[in-house]
């Protein structure tokens, strides 16, 4: 295993999780060491889908680094309680991420789409100021596509995470917009510190060091509380994920549960506006960057295929002039091209590479040989080997849409294709992601 710290190394994070895993090839599972930590790879989809499924209440948590006092937000999202904190955090949080209210929110997410498209087309016609992140270039518009995303994406999460409407591309230094970028600048300071929490957590706790700026945290705190406060005073009522997180602070959000899950939800009285807030946080950090960097890959791949971007564009001009010129979610989810796509960039570039999980009690992982594992213990799963496992996949290296047909689709092992992890603990804002 090469040094993960030293400065000569320039091997990139998916490119040592793909040769770790590769280095376990014809092996169910291997181990390493994450800094002082032992942990446990696994390369089996068997192995994973009983990790995460069959045997999920064996591995219900995730590593935890940050606790309350150092996080306040994020020591309080979803992504971070773990055991029953989890469990009914989930219950409560459930029925704002269903398909209906995802649906509700398409409104919401094609204005800031709108706001793009009509940025760019203005910066075409009249050429933008010097030092923009557009120039341009004869008959050409020459762009940094990962700013354009990002104020994209900045701007969806403003509106259906916060409530505030803003248009990041006529005011590029609004302060929603700079405290994205604070929260996501990986500085040397910022490294020292997370590699810190890798090291030495419970040290790190004890000396109080957070990772996300104090300020980044109290301006999304503060914004949450004001604009609910605003809210509730003048009854105000929008189709965003602020209200449907309100409902579930305040126990009336039921739709599309069962009567059960609805007894879960019930328990909305331990839920208060910090809770709010961090998963308003958490949907912020999970949205902003791996969002805009994953439009920023498909972006890419159609260009370099040519045939694929005029077999995509060819399915949009036709579902367009069925739906009368209008962009619906009803169109967006018939277009099957367009699924095919981010599907595959979904496998080439998954948002994350590696997922984990957290033994909770004593387990017997068989295999060959079995292993004992006891609480604490970590399992890996390597998400980016996985994608890239022609054993899985016939040329991986290939950005190929065909894979995702219909007739294909179902050879696909679905514990060998988790671009949202798997099982109870997977991303809860899957089908919002995939609509923005």
């Amino acid at each position: 295993m090469r040094p993960a710290i030293c400065s000569k190394n320039k091997e990139h994070f998916p490119d040592y999780i793909l040769r770790m895993y590769r280095q376990l090839e014809d092996h169910p599972y291997g181990g390493v060491f994450s800094f002082m930590q032992p942990v446990i790879i696994l390369r089996d989809p068997e192995l994973i889908q009983r990790v995460t499924v069959k045997d999920f209440d064996h591995f219900t948590d995730h590593r935890s680094f940050f606790d309350e006092a150092t996080e306040p937000l994020w020591g309080k999202s979803l992504f971070n309680l773990s055991d029953e904190r989890w469990r009914n955090m989930r219950s409560i949080l459930n029925p704002a991420f269903t398909s209906s209210k995802t649906e509700a929110m398409f409104g919401l997410v094609s204005q800031c789409c709108q706001q793009m498209v009509e940025f760019l087309e203005q910066c075409y016609q009249q050429p933008p100021e010097q030092g923009c992140f557009i120039q341009r270039d004869f008959e050409m518009l020459v762009l940094e596509l990962k700013e354009l995303y990002a104020r994209y994406t900045n701007d969806v999460i403003a509106r259906t995470a916060f409530g505030i409407e803003i248009d990041s591309f006529k005011n590029p230094t609004n302060e929603f917009y700079m405290m994205g970028q604070k929260a996501f600048k990986i500085g040397h300071l910022r490294m020292m510190k997370y590699f810190g929490y890798l090291i030495s957590p419970k040290l790190m706790q004890l000396l109080g060091v957070n990772i996300i700026p104090k300020k980044v945290t109290d301006f999304l705190r503060s914004t949450i509380y004001e604009t609910v406060l605003t809210r509730e005073k003048e009854d105000i009522v929008k189709p965003d994920m602020l209200q449907l997180l309100t409902q579930a602070m305040k126990g009336v959000l039921t739709d599309e549960t069962s009567s059960e899950e609805r007894k879960k939800t019930d328990k909305s009285n331990e839920m208060d506006m910090d809770d709010i807030g961090a998963q308003a946080l958490m949907f912020f950090l999970a949205g902003f960057e791996t969002t805009s960097t994953l439009l920023c890959f498909a972006s890419h791949q159609l260009a370099v295929h040519p045939d694929i971007q005029n077999k995509l564009q060819e399915e949009i001009d036709a579902t367009l002039q069925q739906h009368g010129g209008k962009i619906t979610h009803e169109a967006v989810h018939s277009m099957k091209y367009l699924d095919m796509v981010v599907s595959e960039t979904l496998r080439m570039f998954p948002p994350s590479v590696v997922a984990d999980r957290l033994c909770v009690k004593p387990y017997c992982l068989e295999a060959d040989p079995p292993v004992e594992l006891k609480p604490g213990d970590t399992m890996f799963i390597p998400i980016y080997g996985l994608h890239h496992d022609p054993e899985h996949y016939s040329n991986p290296e290939r950005f190929d849409p065909e894979r995702f047909s219909d007739e294909k689709r179902q050879n696909i092992n679905p514990f060998a294709y988790l671009p949202f992890g798997s099982g109870p603990r997977s991303c809860i804002g899957k089908l919002f992601a995939l609509m923005e």
